[in-house]
């Protein structure tokens, strides 16, 4: 089950989440692509995840962004 990555001509297109997201699904091994549930599917890839190098940290917390909220 792999995805087909199609020329985008502008840059704009490049940075949206389909485009992005291709090389990470296609870099997975197919027992993690090929899970039988929802759940059985988000445990293989963290199993998986925890041996690879970390790339970014995705639980990480955010905070010290601060308030958005225009409260004067």
């Amino acid at each position: 089950m792999k995805l087909v990555k199609n020329h985008v001509r502008y840059d704009m297109r490049k940075y949206f989440f389909t485009c992005r997201i291709i090389n990470l699904w296609n870099s997975l091994p197919a027992h993690v692509v090929h899970a039988s549930s929802v759940n059985d599917f988000k445990n293989k890839l963290d199993a998986y995840w925890s041996t690879q190098k970390m790339m970014y940290n995705y639980r990480a917390e955010i905070s010290g962004t601060g308030n958005r909220s225009a409260t004067t």
